[in-house]
């Protein structure tokens, strides 16, 4: 089975877990970059309300061939109890996912809030079939257990459906 992990990190936690991913199931790494020019004071605060308001961002790379895979796992950080604007705008991005099973996960540092209910209803918007979710606190990205566990959650529910 091909697997394509496509992430979005700012802090590194996300990358951290899409790398351990990608070890895993011998997947294809792609790293999303938010690409709106942002000075330091106003991101956070902008980058918050697209998060709640599940807009989507300026990316790159702008487009994302996934035809040659059998399956897609996305993942983000959490930003204002939902997924990034830059992976919302990298799940409109994928060409060739149409009737593709993928799964999601989401790194917090307090509580994941609506990321799965965000992340489910965008992966179906884009005729995907989402297929599992799941997330990890920061303070659990280190502890080789909770990772085993998430990396098992996430393959196993697309190899199960």
């Amino acid at each position: 089975m091909k697997i394509c992990i496509i992430y979005h990190s700012e802090s590194g936690n996300t990358r951290h877990v899409a790398q351990h991913l990608a070890t895993a199931c011998d997947g294809k790494l792609i790293g999303i970059s938010d690409t709106a020019n942002y000075n330091r004071f106003t991101r956070f605060l902008i980058w918050c309300k697209k998060a709640r308001g599940e807009e989507a961002t300026s990316i790159e790379p702008a487009s994302i061939d996934v035809s040659g895979y059998d399956q897609l796992i996305f993942g983000s950080p959490v930003w204002a109890f939902k997924p990034t604007p830059a992976i919302h705008a990298a799940i409109n991005a994928v060409k060739g996912c149409e009737g593709m099973k993928a799964t999601a996960f989401c790194t917090h540092g307090g509580r994941p809030g609506q990321t799965a209910e965000a992340f489910q209803k965008w992966i179906e918007d884009r005729g995907m079939k989402c297929v599992g979710n799941a997330n990890i606190h920061q303070n659990d990205i280190e502890n080789k257990k909770k990772t085993k566990e998430l990396i098992s959650v996430l393959i196993k529910e697309s190899k199960t459906v």
